[in-house]
């Protein structure tokens, strides 16, 4: 088997399959997450329905898509741009920016800084404090805020740490932001798991980017779609730099037909609060593994003992199972992981394998410390 080195966004099991010459059910992932349930049925049939239409090429405006989402917030369509995934609309928004310097909450999703730095905006990090449990502290932003930013980036639920900023406090960033003539990309992906969206009050404001993703949720991330939330004027603006044809057609019908299925939204809630506690009870039950509390489906994990993230991810590896190693986090360190939550039986698989790595380890430490020589 080959070393595996992991991956700078978790998910890859292409690359995991090919490094252990195994097949891809061989591999569980836990480092992209992904809800385990798998696509809404009505989005299976939309898919088997579209095959028809592939021929043609898709509707440029997507625009029953955008009719769904428009019913399904509660918000006019001229608010809502669809794109082939968030990471489209993070790579198009740095485009649309006034420039400047933009200001990053982080811990983050690294694909803010790459964006950034491709259209010559240079980022600064706000970094939240371990201490603090990775929560805002509005005075310190402001401040950081009124040295001038064009544009200030922050996730809710954050991303890797899994905490929740309430609705009102986020708010209180737009505003603090707007006066400061910064415009707040707000990275909402991972929103549908915990409530709380901001999306409603942002098109009110000219200074907000709510940015959303369905392939999470609703486990359709092969076929890539996300949306952005904002004003008509940004969405207006996105949109021209937009490259035509950026959502196809299965994709399109696939995610409209999910958002009409609220039987799997609440089998969906009903899951995660169930196996959520499960496999955080589980892991703290291990000694020397320390779960932090989350809202979203993924449960950062510090490591008490001499053993690295990079080093567990490589032993569970070795097992079939991949982790998100998180030592290369602003913020962070190589103490740190993060796990997906997944189903009961790919969750016990976890646990089982991480009490062989963490009892295999104290047992080593035991027999060094019984070989040792005794003083004279």
């Amino acid at each position: 088997m080959k070393k595996y080195e992991g991956d700078i966004h978790g998910g890859n099991i292409w690359k995991a399959s090919r490094t252990a010459s195994k097949s891809l059910t061989g591999i569980i992932d836990f480092s992209a997450s992904i809800n385990p349930l798998g696509p809404p049925k009505a989005s299976i049939k939309a898919i088997e329905d579209g095959i028809r239409l592939i021929p043609p090429y898709p509707d440029p405006y997507a625009f029953e898509l955008r009719e769904a989402l428009s019913a399904f917030h509660a918000i006019p369509a001229d608010n809502i741009l669809p794109a082939n995934g968030s990471t489209e609309l993070i790579y198009l928004i740095p485009r649309f920016l006034k420039p400047g310097r933009a200001l990053i909450v982080e811990p983050a999703f690294s694909e803010y800084r790459s964006a950034l730095a491709l259209s010559d905006i240079r980022a600064e990090s706000f970094v939240l404090s371990k201490v603090d449990g990775f929560g805002l502290d509005l005075g310190r932003l402001g401040r950081k805020l009124a040295q001038g930013f064009s544009a200030l980036y922050i996730a809710n639920p954050a991303n890797p740490t899994g905490v929740l900023y309430p609705e009102e406090e986020v708010l209180k960033v737009i505003d603090m932001a707007g006066r400061s003539g910064a415009t707040v990309v707000l990275d909402e992906a991972f929103i549908d798991f915990s409530g709380g969206s901001v999306a409603k009050e942002a098109v009110k404001t000219e200074n907000a980017i709510v940015l959303r993703s369905l392939t999470k949720f609703y486990s359709i991330a092969g076929l890539r779609l996300g949306y952005a939330i904002a004003n008509r004027k940004i969405t207006a603006g996105l949109s021209r730099l937009m490259p035509p044809w950026s959502v196809n057609t299965l994709a399109s019908m696939a995610g409209a037909a999910a958002l009409s299925d609220d039987a799997y939204r609440e089998r969906t809630a009903a899951w995660l609060s169930e196996e959520k506690e499960f496999l955080s009870r589980a892991i703290a039950s291990i000694k020397g593994l320390e779960p932090y509390p989350s809202s979203a489906n993924y449960i950062m994990v510090r490591i008490g003992s001499r053993v690295s993230a990079k080093e567990l991810a490589a032993a569970l590896f070795k097992k079939g199972l991949l982790i998100r190693d998180l030592g290369a986090f602003m913020g962070l360190g190589p103490e740190l992981f993060r796990v997906a939550v997944l189903s009961r039986e790919a969750n016990r698989s976890l646990i089982e394998a991480l009490r062989e790595v963490f009892e295999a380890k104290a047992l080593n430490r035991g027999r060094r410390a019984s070989a040792a020589p005794e003083p004279a």
